[in-house]
């Protein structure tokens, strides 16, 4: 299980500029990188096209994420995890992430009104610790 999530200042304020950019609607992406143990180290935030374009949810657009993924798997890394915002709410996952947490094991990094934080599923969810690489 992940239970840190190293990433960039660099990517971090691009998150927090997406937030931004797409308020009210939330925005998404791919973190992608390596796993190192239970590390996570984010290498690239990658900007998705959010395919719901609404202030509640989010879909990554299917294109737009198979594109990451191949281009990731080429350079060897992986997508370790999602991030996606809240620009109206807190960095806490809905009930709706949390369902959709429960089917897949990668990290995700919410954005909200109120800072960013990290979150699993592991028999319930758990909190990521964040730290800037």
């Amino acid at each position: 299980m992940i239970d840190e999530l190293k990433i960039s200042r660099r990517d971090l304020d691009l998150i927090q500029s997406e937030l931004e950019k797409n308020k009210p609607y939330e925005a998404c992406g791919v973190l992608i990188g390596t796993l190192d143990g239970n590390t996570a180290l984010v290498e690239k935030a990658l900007p998705v096209t959010n395919a719901k374009r609404t202030t509640r949810s989010f879909e990554l657009d299917p294109e737009e994420n198979y594109v990451a993924w191949n281009d990731a798997m080429k350079s060897g890394k992986e997508i370790i995890g999602v991030y996606h915002t809240h620009p109206v709410s807190s960095a806490v996952p809905s009930l709706w992430d949390r369902e959709t947490m429960q089917n897949d094991s990668s990290v995700w990094l919410i954005a909200g009104e109120d800072g960013m934080r990290a979150y699993v599923w592991s028999n319930g969810l758990k909190a990521v610790k964040t730290t800037e690489n």
